[in-house]
């Protein structure tokens, strides 16, 4: 593969190094923290996580090479990881066959979590028919399983006969959807594509009745007590009015308070004579030099 051709490529999600060959070059060598060089590595739980990465990014190539290495070495996610792509034919040949076998590997690997997501995968293709003989007897058996264990796809086929933990290139899930589900994969409506579907008409009809249960219903004591003495929102009224509203309740009444007179500035003029007072008798003790006052005679004597 020539320079150009590489650059243009997403393996490594996002092209692998162009290498110069010259090692003192640090901008063109393959580094150990590199994704590149991780794909190299031995199985191990970081590496086989990196294979899920590799084929988002669309490197199926590496991403198959990792799992079969993870495969082998026991990693329940890789099988499931694998038989997905598989599924899909996604960087390989589609083989149903293969991907329901690598499903029930993952469905008997013990007490893995994705031994949980291998019961219900498992689960899917026995009921669907899909890549193993048709058996919906058997296929309710791997349900119940991945249910006990909290799978809530599972959970949800038990309980509606459909769930969408696996789903075709349509879009469809397994089982015979609700109503309600046919309508979204048809036409695009529902939550997801900001449309809400129509309620049933029992929710449209428990709309009115919980209104009017919740209008009739009786209002307990400690709720009527502070509506009684919640003040009326014309308070704030009562200044320009004259009246100050009093609380209302069964037995009160509203209760007027005087005007106050007028302030016709009287207390300004005495407050003024008694400063102008008290000035004149500061005055006559500095004069006297003796506090209470005296009087001044010739010669600068002073005499009480």
């Amino acid at each position: 593969m020539t320079g150009s051709s590489l650059a243009a490529s997403n393996q490594f999600c996002g092209g692998p190094v162009l290498q110069t060959g010259d090692p003192s070059d640090l901008a063109h060598v393959v580094g150990d923290q590199t994704l590149e060089a991780l794909a190299e590595q031995p199985a191990s739980m970081m590496v086989c996580s990196k294979g899920y990465l590799f084929e988002k990014c669309g490197d199926h190539e590496t991403a198959l090479r990792i799992f079969d290495r993870c495969i082998a070495a026991g990693y329940v996610g890789a099988m499931i990881w694998k038989a997905l792509m598989l599924q899909d034919g996604a960087g390989t040949p589609r083989d149903l066959q293969a991907a329901a076998e690598l499903m029930r590997r993952a469905a008997q690997a013990g007490d893995s979590p994705y031994a949980t997501l291998g019961k219900l995968h498992y689960a899917s293709a026995l009921h669907e028919g899909k890549g193993v003989e048709r058996n919906e007897a058997e296929a309710r058996k791997w349900f119940e399983a991945a249910a006990a264990e909290g799978n809530p796809d599972a959970l949800e086929f038990l309980a509606t006969g459909y769930h969408v933990g696996d789903r075709d290139g349509q879009a469809r899930g397994v089982g015979v959807a609700p109503p309600q589900a046919q309508t979204q994969v048809k036409t695009g409506l529902g939550p997801e594509a900001g449309v809400p579907l129509p309620l049933p008409a029992e929710l449209r009809e428990a709309g009115p009745v919980l209104a009017r249960t919740l209008s009739q219903a009786p209002v307990p004591a400690q709720m009527q007590r502070a509506e009684a003495l919640a003040p009326p929102p014309s308070a704030a009224l009562g200044q320009a009015s004259g009246v100050s509203p009093a609380p209302v309740g069964p037995h009160l009444q509203a209760v007027t308070t005087p005007a106050q007179p007028a302030d016709d500035g009287r207390a300004e003029v005495v407050a003024g004579l008694l400063l102008l007072l008290m000035g004149l008798g500061s005055w006559q003790q500095a004069a006297t030099g003796r506090p209470g006052g005296g009087r001044v005679v010739a010669g600068g004597a002073a005499h009480v």
